[in-house]
């Protein structure tokens, strides 16, 4: 079996040579239909994101990973000089070790990431559309899925936030706990605040409100997410019914002052409420936190959050390394069986053709011979075909099931000697 991956990413790249091979999934049957078409690649599986182009292939009889990684350059248009130096080309259990990192996100630009694995199904499901993922890519692109599954699963790799919007997420889930139809007020349209918002509605906020300087602002964002609009000098009455505040606005002074909040948190009971102080200069008055109930954390709580995050994915990516390990030295080992067997069942059925021809060679002699004979004869020439390959069958079956495919090859190499020099 050959399998190979080409292609470049966000490891051997910049996004400028990165955006010359990027290709839209519309483009992608074409492309692939011409890698068979141009005898270049018997199979192919094409990836294409913002941080990679990579094409996973069985290449045709004769071609090697240089081959199909020169073709890939040109069959997208581009002959920019130096592409190929950007470009990176895996072979055989190497080439099926990179798909499985890739799938599992331990190549990812944020290890844990979670888009990558819808990233790989779909191209598998255009390259099976296209029928460009035959028996080897199918057989890869399930196990790649599987382990991506794995991973998810028996590790914490994507379970730590590593971002700005996930650590604000995790601080107000810390306190408040569950985020399902809870209330969030943001103040100003600022980046990180946008990052924090967007977040917070993945986890099943029930009611945004944004608070602007600018009315018209403020409606127009809180249409984009599904909320609603409020003046920025309305905001305390606001505060007194949210559980998180988000601010992020530029105004380089404090919107939220501890007079404020200590007047909300008597009128809220003291209930619990999320304060996160995006803002530099800040928003929030840093004393709130003294105030029963109010939690509030700053643009470098986020960071320490965030940091702690990729600290505990790191740890969790090496135990990922280790099931794909393993999961690559099993899925080699048994494809690599399963073609050895295929090739013994060859030498078997090369063995009864040579068996075939010599009898019909011998066909005039033969043909003096009764029916009973002539069948004593076929039956007597098969047993002696199965009886002579028999032991070094048996044996070789048993090395592909163990996966000794050292002793194999040799194997192989001696039963095919030994058919070629029968003929």
């Amino acid at each position: 079996m050959n399998l190979v991956a080409v292609g470049l990413s966000h490891h051997t790249a910049p996004v400028e040579v990165r955006e010359q091979l990027a290709m839209g999934p519309t483009g992608v049957p074409g492309l692939l239909q011409r890698l068979r078409d141009d005898a270049v690649g018997a199979e192919g599986v094409l990836l294409s994101t913002c941080n990679r182009v990579e094409l996973y292939a069985v290449p045709s009889r004769g071609r090697s990973a240089d081959d199909i990684a020169d073709w890939l350059i040109h069959s997208t248009g581009n002959r920019t000089r130096g592409m190929g130096r950007h470009l990176f080309a895996y072979q055989q259990k190497d080439a099926l070790r990179h798909v499985f990192r890739v799938a599992s996100s331990l190549d990812s630009m944020i290890i844990g990431e979670p888009q990558i694995v819808g990233q790989m199904r779909d191209a598998y499901k255009v390259a099976t559309t296209a029928h460009a993922a035959g028996p080897v890519m199918r057989r890869v692109m399930d196990r790649a899925l599987h382990v991506a599954k794995r991973v998810r699963t028996e590790t914490d790799i994507a379970r730590e936030a590593v971002s700005v919007g996930r650590a604000g997420v995790e601080l107000a889930r810390q306190v408040l706990g569950s985020l399902k139809g809870r209330s969030a007020l943001l103040i100003g349209a600022g980046a990180h605040g946008k990052l924090v918002a967007t977040s917070l509605l993945g986890y099943g906020l029930g009611e945004l409100v944004v608070a602007n300087r600018t009315f018209e602002r403020a409606a127009d964002l809180a249409r984009k997410f599904g909320g609603s609009a409020a003046h920025l000098d309305d905001i305390e009455r606001h505060l007194d019914r949210v559980d998180v505040v988000v601010a992020s606005t530029g105004a380089g002074r404090l919107l939220v002052t501890r007079a404020q909040m200590a007047r909300v948190v008597r009128r809220r009971r003291y209930r619990s409420q999320v304060l996160l102080d995006l803002s530099v200069p800040r928003n929030i008055d840093p004393t709130i936190n003294d105030l029963d109930g109010a939690y509030r954390f700053d643009v470098d709580d986020l960071r320490e959050v965030a940091a702690q995050g990729q600290a505990k994915r790191r740890q969790a990516a090496q135990v990922a390394e280790g099931i794909v390990r393993d999961e690559v030295d099993r899925v080699w080992t048994q494809m690599q069986g399963e073609e050895h067997r295929a090739a013994l069942a060859g030498i078997m059925r090369r063995a009864e053709a040579i068996r075939s021809a010599e009898l019909a060679r011998a066909d005039k002699v033969l043909s003096n011979l009764s029916p009973k004979d002539r069948k004593a004869v076929e039956a007597m020439t098969r047993a002696i075909v199965k009886k002579v390959l028999h032991p070094a069958m048996q044996q070789g079956r048993a090395w592909a099931e163990e996966g000794d495919l050292v002793r194999l090859e040799a194997a192989l190499l001696t039963l095919g000697v030994a058919s070629t020099e029968s003929e």
